[in-house]
């Protein structure tokens, strides 16, 4: 089974959201990193999924079962536990990322989909606006954000802009901007945003293939898949700020 899932980010006006495809045989873990690229979050804070009294996120040792949450709820690991369980007898649930901020996000189930090669990889086929900043104080914070960001007269709206930079990759903010192209280029590598995968890929022998022209990019070619220089910089952050690089290249005579 696969699905045709809504998701939006609650409490926010205009809505921000995203329709997708996802292969439903997935973890909850895979699904948290499908909907970080989909919105184009950071990653960067904690997450749990909910669906009644069932709470699906990454086990914190420091707590015993029952601490974090209250004890009438049942506590599952995301890495072991997948969604077509819980996606084939509710039709919404509940995700959470960020407990400081609390970026609350409704999922809901649209349609059971047939499980085919075509649904493997998650496909954003509709959506509206860009998320907000990381860390800008949940929906109050985001509220002030864009009321001073839209006022051009007011003086620390350049200091607000440069800083949200860290989200937009050095572009300028813009609440209504959405480009599904973008969004799907996030989500063609969203299965393979692991630490695990980053490790078995980028260490070792290292990677190795060719280089080619990609989407907006350059990009290295390994096993008919292509990894973009974005894409191999977020592996790198996985791995570890100060980790040692080493970048060795076989030229050819082939020249743009």
């Amino acid at each position: 089974m696969a699905y045709q899932i809504k998701i939006s980010i609650m409490e926010i006006e205009p809505a921000i959201w995203r329709r997708l495809k996802i292969p439903g045989n997935i973890t909850f873990q895979q699904l948290h990193q499908i909907i970080q690229a989909a919105f184009g979050w950071l990653d960067s804070h904690l997450y749990k999924f909910q669906f009644d009294k069932t709470i699906i996120t990454t086990p914190d040792d420091d707590y015993a079962p029952g601490e974090l949450y209250g004890e009438d709820k049942i506590e599952l690991d995301s890495e072991n536990t997948k969604i077509n369980k819980f996606f084939d007898a509710y039709d919404n649930c509940e995700y959470d990322y960020d407990f400081g901020d609390s970026w609350y996000h409704k999922i809901i189930i649209e349609k059971r989909l047939k499980d085919t090669k075509r649904n493997n990889i998650p496909e954003c086929t509709g959506g509206a606006r860009f998320r907000p900043p990381e860390d800008v104080g949940g929906t109050g914070g985001y509220e002030d954000f864009i009321k001073i960001i839209k006022n051009k007269k007011n003086p620390e709206r350049d200091e607000y802009l440069g800083w949200a930079e860290k989200d937009t990759r050095g572009f300028i903010y813009d609440p209504d901007y959405f480009n599904i192209n973008e969004v799907n280029r996030r989500l063609y590598y969203a299965l393979e945003n692991d630490v695990e995968t980053a490790e078995l890929m980028l260490t070792g022998q290292g990677l190795t293939g060719k280089v080619v022209w990609g989407w907006s990019d350059t990009c290295i070619e390994v096993d008919g898949k292509r990894y973009s220089m974005e894409q191999i910089g977020n592996m790198l952050l996985r791995i570890g700020v100060e980790s040692i690089v080493t970048i060795k290249v076989n030229p050819t005579n082939k020249r743009y």
